[in-house]
């Protein structure tokens, strides 16, 4: 199939990719097309494509390429597979472009445009920004609820989406926003829900926490930046039985204290992306205007201005490119 770009979503994972970082766990054949937050418009259909999908419906595209055949693929985890390729980041080509070749339908979400206000450039970041968080999240929400506290760490384009939906999933848990910008925390409160946000360049943060919480801590950390730095602080702010849940890359390994690990019970997850039901979850969510977007929009001829405002951590919310 062909779908007619109409909007990617701009990720740290695409800087990963072009500076090389991924060569040996990931490599690639190069040159190579990023981009694999995608949305747009079904241009092409081949023979085997249901009727059901037509040339201009508008569709989001689920990235995790499975072969559809294994364990993790039968289970609904596609993005799990073994032999996963991924757009952007494995032998197809990516996003940045005009046209999307999408090696089958099952990797479409149709999106009624009769029934919805979202457009490419909306749905585009759900399909990664707005789907991983949401993923983390309902993996631990049975730990959230009332006088519990969940905090997020890192209020990029995940972080933006993870405060929202703790708020959403965390059955009137507190929010607590922590990053080094203050306008990033701000947008966390006034535009994400976030209940407190503390800058992690500031003294005390762990004190401060200790107040938030009455002398509890946090029960559940969701880092979406994954420094060694961040998952220790992650650790040191936890409650008994409290969990973290690491989606960020920016580090190399993960290290907790035994014995507080132990002796706590705490838990340490793991989270990549997000499945296709529950990306279908995350868009019905935004169709029904349950999610708020921090988009910024670039043209495809500024992409490496958009890359770089990205590096330089310059971007609240999430940047598209629109070819």
């Amino acid at each position: 199939m062909v779908v007619k770009v109409g909007a990617a979503g701009l990720c740290h994972s695409d800087l990963h990719l072009i500076n090389g970082d991924w060569q040996k766990s990931l490599p690639l054949n190069l040159p190579k097309t990023p981009g694999h937050e995608i949305a747009g418009w079904v241009e092409e259909t081949g023979t085997l494509v249901p009727k059901s999908i037509k040339k201009g419906d508008l569709v989001a595209v689920f990235g995790g390429w499975g072969c559809g055949f294994c364990f993790y693929c039968k289970r609904g985890d596609e993005q799990m597979c073994q032999a996963a390729k991924w757009p952007g980041l494995s032998e197809y080509d990516g996003g940045f472009s005009e046209y999307l070749l999408v090696p089958s339908y099952r990797f479409l979400i149709k999106v009624d445009e009769q029934t919805t206000f979202l457009k490419p450039e909306e749905l585009a970041p759900l399909t990664d920004a707005g789907l991983t968080p949401y993923r983390a999240i309902k993996k631990v929400r049975h730990i959230l609820g009332p006088n519990r506290n969940v905090a997020i760490i890192g209020i990029g384009g995940l972080g933006f989406y993870a405060t929202q939906y703790a708020r959403i999933l965390g059955s009137g848990a507190t929010v607590v926003a922590l990053d080094r910008s203050d306008d990033k925390l701000e947008m966390a409160k006034e535009v994400g829900g976030a209940d407190f946000s503390l800058n992690l360049t500031e003294l005390e943060v762990r004190n401060k926490i200790h107040k938030i919480t009455n002398g509890e801590g946090i029960d559940v950390v969701v880092d979406t930046v994954g420094l060694e730095s961040t998952i220790n602080l992650a650790a040191d702010i936890l409650n008994k039985n409290g969990a973290i849940v690491v989606v960020g890359l920016f580090g190399k390994e993960i290290r907790t204290p035994l014995f507080q690990t132990v002796i706590q019970e705490y838990q340490i997850y793991g989270s990549l992306w997000g499945n296709y039901n529950e990306l279908r979850e995350v868009i019905e969510l935004a169709k029904r205007g349950k999610i708020k977007h921090q988009i910024h929009k670039f043209p495809i001829s500024r992409v490496n201005e958009a890359i770089d405002l990205l590096r330089a951590g310059n971007i609240e919310g999430r940047a598209v490119i629109i070819p």
